[in-house]
């Protein structure tokens, strides 16, 4: 007992996580996410000095200019570019969004929307169906289906931590699911580096990445259950007590607008087209020779299905060797300058107006980021700590062949909520729990192999939305115009009871040998059953039919 304390209180045991549980704890209790994610910045850089005040005070400048962009590593200083893109991104994004509200082109569009999915739930799912829509980034997914949706949600009664939840919850699980997305190079080249260090396994990267999308219990439940939320207009916990308030508040009449929809819909168009073109183009020049070459003689050489396999593959590898946030960037000025053009060409607006405007839609957002910011610094400072390490540590060669697929989903979502980076814990835990999965279990193509791989991608997701830290969860609250903590507190019950569902009628049933496909629409139906039985519409009895 006295060594498991030591081990706890330990600067590379229990003390790693110290910091990120501290932000999470003041932030809830006090309901002031700056101070409280500064709190855990500066408690991170000394937990990673050992408590010495000069070296943590140097550590905690680091985090700082490391979230800014400037990067310290072995060469030295360097200057990325790749947060303040991200942060030009949600500004020009918010500025467009702006003008083409004050031009009317939103109340249009909102009103052309409503001729055929009217009240709460028409709001609702619209935004859940236009988070499946951007499937080809989460961070675009948050901030333009957030940011579209929000006064369509406030005429019609849904409160913005509701909207926050359903973006949040279609975001990660959309962009890890797609075959062709930003996230699938990443997770397709850790998965062939953990499969490279397994000896006598032979087997595509690509196609055990196909192979084990059945098994991403908690992202396709996860959509499931936004459904069943959205479709039914129930909800449970902190959740139901903000959609009664929203329901009660008096409906938002929509002032009459000369605008056409399409000053609204065209830009967004844009953005979303400009960007996934952007990325194709970008991915195409960027590619390295050898995989290209590679990659066509696998689509010329394939037969049958799997010539779709091949040219999915490929596509995977285009998109994987693109900037994804030069693309975001060049989609929001296009359709910005888009905006601007049909605001002022139309005489909607004049040029003092849509000045004004774009300028309260950026400042209101660039008052957010602050947060994000914070929230990079203290990830920052998490790795520094080594929590992951420990975290990953911890139950390493002391688990039986059928709860392994179900650990590495817990362990994957301790560590992603801990540390608030989903690829970070996926980087970490991919290449401990792949080589240990396919040691215990050497068929790459079986449950166990299959199972593991998918439950650090999708315990990932589930860490990534519990955490107030995580990028996608402030990005999430930016986009929606949520309160951060409103938002936390709100989609916690939530992605908590969706990943219960996963282990029960997910991971622990693999791990047995059934089989997922058995698993699914059980799993879906608990999903359904959850929010059903347990969710209660709004207290006025709205059921979001009208």
């Amino acid at each position: 007992m006295l060594d498991g304390l030591s081990a706890l209180l330990a600067w590379d045991g229990g003390l790693t996580v110290l910091p990120a549980f501290v932000a999470i704890l003041v932030a809830l209790a006090t309901k002031r996410v700056e101070p409280a994610l500064a709190l855990g910045v500066v408690l991170g850089g000394l937990v990673a000095a050992r408590m010495d005040v000069v070296d943590g005070a140097t550590r905690v400048l680091t985090y700082v200019a490391d979230a800014i962009g400037f990067t310290h590593g072995e060469g030295g200083w360097a200057f990325g570019v790749d947060h303040l893109e991200i942060s030009a991104f949600s500004l020009v994004v918010a500025a467009t969004v702006s003008i083409m509200g004050e031009a009317g082109g939103t109340r249009a569009l909102i009103q052309l929307v409503e001729r055929r999915a009217s009240g709460r739930r028409g709001a609702m799912v619209s935004s859940w169906l236009a988070g499946a829509i951007v499937f080809f980034d989460d961070y675009a997914n948050c901030l333009v289906v957030g940011s579209a949706m929000g006064p369509m949600c406030d005429r019609n009664g849904v409160s913005r931590a509701k909207l926050a939840y359903i973006v949040d919850s279609t975001a990660a699980p959309v962009a890890s699911l797609a075959i062709v997305s930003t996230w699938v190079g990443y997770e397709v080249g850790l998965i062939a580096d953990a499969l490279n260090a397994v000896e006598n396994v032979d087997a595509s990267a690509f196609s055990v990445f196909l192979e084990s999308v059945p098994y991403r219990f908690y992202s396709l439940f996860t959509l499931v259950f936004v459904g069943a939320v959205a479709l039914s207009g129930r909800d449970f916990g902190p959740m139901r007590e903000a959609e009664a308030h929203a329901s009660r508040a008096p409906a938002k009449a929509l002032p009459p607008t000369s605008a056409s929809p399409l000053v609204a819909a065209v830009p967004v168009f844009l953005l979303v087209a400009v960007t996934l073109g952007q990325l194709v183009g970008d991915g195409l020049r960027s590619i390295d020779a050898g995989v290209w070459a590679a990659g066509r003689a696998e689509v010329a050489a394939a037969t049958g299905l799997h010539v779709v396999s091949a040219w999915l593959e490929l596509a995977s590898n285009v998109l994987g060797s693109a900037n994804a946030y030069h693309a975001m960037l060049s989609g929001s000025l296009v359709a910005f300058v888009t905006a601007l053009i049909a605001s002022l060409g139309g005489g909607l607006l004049t040029a003092h107006e849509a000045w004004k405007a774009g300028k309260e839609g950026a400042t209101t957002v660039a008052k957010a980021l602050v947060v994000l910011f914070l929230a990079w610094a203290l990830s920052a400072a998490m790795k520094d700590t080594g929590a992951a390490t420990w975290i990953s540590g911890i139950l390493a060669g002391r688990l039986p062949e059928w709860a392994f697929p179900s650990i590495t989903f817990l362990l994957a979502a301790a560590t992603a909520f801990a540390t608030g980076t989903s690829f970070g814990t996926m980087g970490i835990l991919i290449p401990i729990a792949v080589p240990v999965a396919a040691t215990v279990s050497p068929d790459p193509h079986g449950s166990i192999v299959l199972g593991t791989v998918a439950a650090v991608l999708a315990g990932s997701c589930l860490g990534d939305h519990a955490s107030p830290i995580s990028d996608t969860t402030v990005l999430s609250a930016i986009g929606s115009d949520s309160p951060l903590v409103e938002h936390v507190r709100t989609q916690l019950p939530y992605a908590l009871t969706t990943g219960l569902i996963a282990v029960l009628f997910g991971y622990l049933p693999i791990g047995l040998g059934v089989s997922p496909w058995v698993m699914l629409p059980i799993g879906g139906a608990a999903c359904v059953a959850v929010v059903l039985l347990v969710g209660r519409p709004p207290p006025d009895g709205a059921t979001g039919s009208s």
